[in-house]
């Protein structure tokens, strides 16, 4: 098949095999005969099913296939040149190394070369030997070479009435240089171009007439006799090249239509005049003869991104118009001296390569693979690179992940499973082709998070276990099965403060006025610099029989924060956090009696430096006792120890953690006036003197000591406002210096899958 696009090869390169396309040629002198050479091979012993041999790497497109090889125009990291590859051993060579201007005679194992002065040689590939050179204008004064087949090669010649005459000059007897000029051409025919060959026809096309009458023919040409045997002319632009196809018996070429229609036209090469004509899909811009057999198809389908059928290599009878499908897309085709259709493309069984097309039993055409590329023309997975392990905290939250497929021009999607939680997030990947970086790459940048609750673009964090990943690779040329395929990592996360549900950031815990209990999922967004509170999922019911609730920190030694809280008989009870934000708290146990002194207290922040959060409380007097943590969940609290006086002045304390950059947790109090104060932590439960932070604290209900919530390593301080409606809640940044300790107000994006949610009268 011959079809109409122009392969991607540097302009120079190129320069011989266009010239079918635009009918121009090298300007040349008069010159004599090159020097004799040598004579002709052995005709070569008849091919037998040849064995599978590579095909050249990178870019390589097929120009021509002979009997004992094929010639490609490749591209690889020393540019363009012309490369013969033998069917038997696969073994390469240049013809002339370094030479650009190379092209290959049809319907044999001859390459030719055209030197910028018009000099052409004809070298047998099989041999390696030169059997033809000449000056073009050996033939006539500005002779120009217009192709080769076989050992003939075309040469046209000007005339005086505006037409060309065509001369094929080939090695005769003696070797002496046979010029004979081809008879039954129009007067006016010109620039004429070989187009198509088998072992003893030549197919030109020609221009007629001027201006608006001028037309584009094909011709056949006998080249033992040098006489024109059939002609007809094409439809369109005389400036078109339409696809063309030439076998024993038949000559067919292409018609486009509006919107993409295609049409094939079939004709007998013999004195029959009539035609048929077969539509064929839209898109098609190639067309073949296999025997008794039209083949066609739309080349390059494996580099588009858009499916079409037109894509299939695709033979239909002649006779009956029965129609087969031969392989999955094609690339570029050549005629064999055999008549066999040599065709660059791929099936979904073999690959991509070069393979042949013959009639076979019963004359029905068969596909034989000559030669493979190593790619897959399915989409396949060649590799990937998914760590085993990944370390969550060391990564920053992200990291990536990278799938190499055989095509790059898929849709891709992939989906990450906590197989603990259940909890997931599936994201479409576009592989492009990007070369700088690896042209079967598909990298995906997992950005350590999940859906919420398996809620479309509401996240949290991704916890600490086992993953699985599994990615779907939809072809979008629509060649060949979709892609799946599946492995499994683990994350490694430590679970932050005031985290209930390891997954590495804060949660807020909230009672509303019935006595229900609340966890609001937080995750910060970096690319909007916001924190991000999802829908509060309801922990349980009955929690208004405490007066006191507070979230203290790991107490017991676990993986993540656990909650205290003091009934109104005074005893203080522990609820132990278990890591599933579905069911954050375990059942409760019982601490201790005698809590009922204290006005308020706060926990969370390690204040003696033995890495356990400690329990700080001012009991009715006003003194601040140390309740230091044990890690033993049957006695979290030791001996309390009195820290000092004068703290009734606060109505409520925070532990912060390490808000000043000190050695130790801190503490912020405010007072009645609603100005608020840091109290730095010596590290061994005691405070230096407070620090004014500022005034229009009393604003804020609650202040919660929320831990690092935008991941900047530093802790910071969550705030809701008095009237306790669940979406008026800032968060304030940690700054890590004491003299001024958080940044302004940013607002909490809280969302709410109900849109009244109901109003909280505490924030833990």
């Amino acid at each position: 098949m011959i079809h109409t696009r122009t392969p991607r090869r540097r302009l120079a390169a190129a320069v011989v095999a266009v010239l079918a396309a635009t009918g121009t040629g090298l300007t040349a002198p008069a010159a004599a005969v090159g020097a004799p050479a040598a004579a002709p091979s052995a005709a070569p012993a008849t091919a037998t099913a040849p064995a599978v041999v590579p095909y050249p790497v990178g870019r390589a497109d097929l120009v021509g296939a002979g009997t004992t090889g094929f010639m490609t125009w490749t591209l690889d990291d020393r540019g363009h040149h012309a490369v013969w590859t033998r069917y038997s051993d696969g073994r390469r060579q240049e013809p002339w190394p370094g030479d650009d201007l190379v092209t290959v005679a049809h319907a044999s194992d001859v390459a030719v070369r055209v030197t910028p002065d018009e000099y052409v040689t004809l070298r047998d590939m099989t041999t390696d030997q030169d059997v033809l050179s000449f000056s073009s204008g050996v033939a006539g004064r500005d002779g120009r070479y217009v192709g080769a087949v076989g050992r003939t090669a075309f040469v046209k010649v000007p005339h005086a009435s505006g037409g060309h005459d065509v001369h094929l000059l080939s090695r005769g007897d003696g070797g002496v240089l046979a010029d004979r000029t081809v008879t039954g051409l129009p007067k006016d025919a010109r620039d004429p171009v070989v187009r198509q060959g088998t072992s003893d026809t030549a197919l030109l096309t020609y221009l007629t007439g001027t201006g608006a009458g001028a037309r584009r023919h094909w011709a056949t040409v006998d080249l033992a006799t040098a006489a024109l045997t059939k002609t007809a002319p094409l439809p369109g632009a005389p400036d078109r090249q339409p696809s063309i196809a030439l076998s024993g018996g038949h000559v067919a070429w292409l018609e486009s239509g509006a919107g993409g229609a295609a049409t094939a036209v079939v004709t007998e090469r013999g004195p029959a005049t009539g035609t048929r004509r077969i539509a064929l899909p839209a898109g098609v811009d190639s067309v073949g003869l296999a025997g008794d057999w039209l083949t066609y198809a739309q080349s390059r389908g494996y580099e588009e991104r858009n499916p079409s059928p037109a894509y299939a290599v695709t033979a239909r009878h002649l006779g009956n118009g029965t129609t087969r499908k031969l392989m999955d897309d094609m690339t570029l085709s050549a005629v064999a001296p055999d008549g066999a259709l040599v065709v660059q493309g791929g099936t979904i069984d073999g690959g991509e390569g070069l393979y042949r097309i013959v009639p076979g039993t019963g004359g029905v055409p068969a596909v034989t693979r000559v030669a493979s590329s190593g790619l897959s023309t399915k989409v396949t997975l060649l590799g990937h690179d998914v760590p085993k392990v990944v370390d969550l905290d060391r990564t920053g939250g992200r990291f990536t992940m990278v799938w190499r497929l055989s095509r790059s021009e898929v849709e891709m999607r992939v989906k990450i499973r906590n197989t603990r939680t259940g909890e997931t997030l599936s994201d479409d990947v576009l592989p492009l082709d990007v070369p700088e970086y690896d042209p079967h790459a598909a990298p995906y940048t997992w950005e350590g998070r999940l859906a919420w609750n398996g809620t479309r673009d509401l996240w949290t964090g991704a916890s600490d276990g086992p993953y699985t990943w599994e990615i779907t690779a939809k072809p979008l040329n629509g060649i060949g099965p979709e892609l799946r395929s599946s492995g499994s990592f683990t994350a490694t996360r430590k679970p932050g403060l005031h985290d209930y549900d390891a997954d590495g950031s804060p949660d807020v815990l909230s009672r509303d006025a019935a006595g229900r209990l609340w966890i609001g999922d937080t995750l910060f967004s970096p690319y909007a610099d916001r924190l991000d509170q999802n829908p509060g999922l309801l922990v349980g019911g009955g929690w208004q029989v405490y007066d006191r609730i507070e979230a203290a920190g790991n107490l017991g030694g676990s993986a993540v924060s656990d909650v205290v809280a003091r009934d109104r008989s005074g005893a203080l009870w522990l609820y132990r956090g278990t890591g599933d934000g579905r069911a954050p708290l375990g059942g409760r146990t019982w601490i201790g009696g005698g809590w009922g002194t204290y006005d308020t207290f706060t926990g969370g922040s390690d204040l003696t430096g033995d890495g356990r959060p400690d329990l700080v409380a001012a009991d009715r007097t006003g003194v601040l006792w140390l309740h230091p943590a044990t890690g033993d969940t049957s006695a979290p609290f030791g001996a309390r120890k009195r820290i000092g006086g004068g703290w009734g002045a606060y109505n409520q304390l925070t532990a912060t953690g390490n808000i000043g950059g000190g050695t130790a947790g801190d503490l912020v109090a405010r007072d009645k006036d609603g100005v608020l104060w840091l109290y730095l932590g010596r590290g061994d439960g005691t405070f230096a003197p407070r620090a004014r932070i500022g005034g229009g604290w009393n604003a804020y209900g609650h202040l919660v000591g929320i831990g690092d919530a935008d991941r900047d390593g530093r802790p910071d301080l969550y705030a809701s406002r008095t009237d306790g409606n669940p979406a008026n809640v800032v968060l304030y940044k940690g700054t890590g210096d004491w003299k001024q300790p958080f940044r302004p107000a940013s607002t909490v994006s809280v969302y709410s899958t109900t849109g009244n949610d109901p109003a909280r009268n505490l924030y833990l």
